[in-house]
This record gives structure tokens, sequence and C-alpha cells, in this order.
């Protein structure tokens, strides 16, 4: 009769590796069991191959999800990642640490000075300016030269009069701008943001009307204004015209104004389809030759030191919304 091979596993102790008695005509044999340390070490092994002999265009994709700093890491994987980092699309800068100030900035200069001439597709910036304000301008003129197309800027804590670079406001490639700033926003003499879609403005005070004005007629294809907490200075009127605009919203916080007297802001856009304000009516807003509004919002606060000037401001407002389709209006502002 025929005899079949038939293995026996005998169970290792603790800390040993497992060993593989086959039984054939011969006798007993001893195989050593494959440890499963050395199995995941190899898949591994072959993923780390696979990744490295990815083309470099997907390696760059890879590196452009990962925070800034994790990316830089990466340089010391191997010789052939030492430098895919100098090329990422997008850097993230955020330095409110003020026990890690120096090692921020020493961090910033370093990565801006040894990245190579690709484009920058998003930059964002998060830090106090103190009396750093050269250094700072210096970091935003360096994603504009490299054709920046989404910035994001967030300055606090100003120790001496700030002025963004002038390059900024004629950036050709800018589709998106994000500025919060707590200070006086100084407006150069050239201002034309050819392909700016998206524009968001927190915390900034405008002071001069004519450049104001200058600023918000330069937008020919923005599509969405959000305007929070900024105040209007010395500003009796100002206008904001833009063809291809969508999307507007106002947030107002009466703490946050430094004009009492407000200022009339004019908002025209033949395209605009959506309006939305919640606040305290620190300003006069009308809204005219917008015959596409769809959908319109008015959340008002309310107090009784100031409901008649309230009053008076909500109802201009209204009167621009004849042809809106869908009103809505909190409680108090039906009050």
């Amino acid at each position: 009769m025929k005899r079949h091979s038939t293995d026996v596993v005998l169970v290792p102790a603790s800390g040993t590796n497992g060993i593989v008695l086959t039984m054939d005509e011969s006798g007993l044999t001893q195989q050593p069991k494959k440890p499963k340390l050395n199995e995941e070490r190899d898949a591994v092994g072959r993923n780390i191959k696979c990744l490295h002999n990815l083309p470099e265009e997907i390696l760059r994709y890879i590196l452009s999800l990962l925070p800034t700093k994790d990316a830089i890491r990466t340089s010391v994987l191997c010789k052939r990642w030492e430098y895919l980092w100098t090329s990422i699309p997008n850097l993230n800068f955020s330095g409110l640490e003020p026990d890690k100030r120096k090692q921020f900035m020493n961090f910033v200069e370093r990565v801006l000075l040894l990245r190579d001439s690709s484009d920058i597709k998003t930059f964002t910036l998060s830090c106090d300016v103190l009396r750093d304000a050269s250094h700072v301008s210096a970091w935003i003129s360096a994603a504009v030269r490299r054709n920046v197309q989404q910035l994001c800027i967030y300055l606090y804590n100003f120790r001496k009069p700030f002025s963004l670079p002038h390059s900024l406001f004629t950036c050709m490639t800018l589709t998106e701008l994000e500025l919060a700033m707590p200070c006086i926003l100084k407006l150069p003499p050239t201002i034309c943001f050819t392909n700016l879609k998206t524009l968001n403005f927190s915390y900034v005070t405008f002071t001069k009307e004519h450049s104001t004005e200058k600023l918000f007629s330069g937008l020919p294809v923005l599509e969405e204004l959000e305007l929070q907490n900024c105040n209007w200075v010395n500003l009796k009127v100002v206008s904001i015209s833009a063809p291809k605009l969508l999307s507007i919203r106002i947030v107002e916080d009466w703490e946050n104004q430094n004009d009492e007297n407000g200022c009339q802001v004019m908002i025209s856009g033949v395209s605009l389809n959506y309006f939305r304000y919640c606040g305290e009516f620190c300003n006069e807003y009308h809204v005219h030759n917008s015959p596409s509004l769809v959908e319109a919002s008015v959340l008002a606060s309310w107090y009784n030191e100031r409901k008649r000037q309230i009053a008076h401001r909500m109802y201009m407002l209204l009167t621009g919304f004849s042809g809106v389709k869908e009103l809505t209006l909190v409680f108090c502002a039906v009050e």
C-alpha cells in the first residue's frame, strides 16, 4: 500500500521559530518554518520598491498631500527622494508659537531658498508679523513670482506699518485670495486681478476711497466675494461692481468697527444670484442692477440704542430684493 507523506507542525516555545516535520517513506525530515515577521518585511520591501519606481510626477503628487514639514522629511529616505520636495505645488506655513519663532522663520527661509523654479499652486501663510514685515512681504513675493494660484494669508500682531507687495495686486495667475489681517490695507496705484474668481477679506480696514474703489472695480471675472468684519474708515461711498459676481457674503460686528457713521456700500452684479448678510448694520448696503438674484438672507442683530438706524439700513437693503425668488429674514429683522 502506498504511504502518503504527513506534515506535523510543532508549536514553538515563546521566542522561537516553528518547525515542520514531514513524514514520508524515508522517515521524518525537518523543515524550518518561514517566520511571519520575515514575510511582513518582504511585503514592506516590495511596497517600498514599487513606490520607489513610480514616476516623479506621481511621487510629487503624493508629497503634495502631506503637510509641508512631513513632505520635507522624506528627503532622508534615499538619494532619489532628497530633492523631490523642492518642487511640491502646495506650501503651508504656520508659526504662531512665540517660543518657536526663530525656528519658524529659518524654516520658511530655507524652504523658499532651496525650492526650484516650478510653479506654486497653493501657498498658505499664518503667522505673527511683529518686526519681520520685510521677511513676510518677501515670502509672499516669492509665491507670486512662482505663479501662485491660491493664496491664503493670515497675519497678526503688527509692530510697525505693513504693506503687501505690489506685485500681488497684478498677479495674473491668482484665482483665489483669502486675506485676514487686522490692520489698514495699503493699496498700490495699479490693481488688476485678471483671473481672480474668489476673494475673501477678514478684519481688513479700508481708508482710501479712490484706491478702494479701484480694487473693487478691477475684478473682471470674480464669482465669489466674502467680507468678514471689514472696516470702511473715512469712506462715504464704496462701489462693488463685478460683472460675473455670483455670490456675496457679508459679516459685521459692531465691536470691530472704527467708524460710527459707517459707509454706503453699493453692490452691483448683473449675474448675482446669492446674497447673505449677518451682523448689526454697521454700514449701509444697497443692492441694485441684479436681475438674476435667486436667494437672499438677512440675519440682523437688534439693539435698542440703534434700532432706528438699523431699521432704516435694513429697509434700504431690502428695497434691492424686489425680484428675489427666496428671501429669508430672522425674527428680529421682521419685527
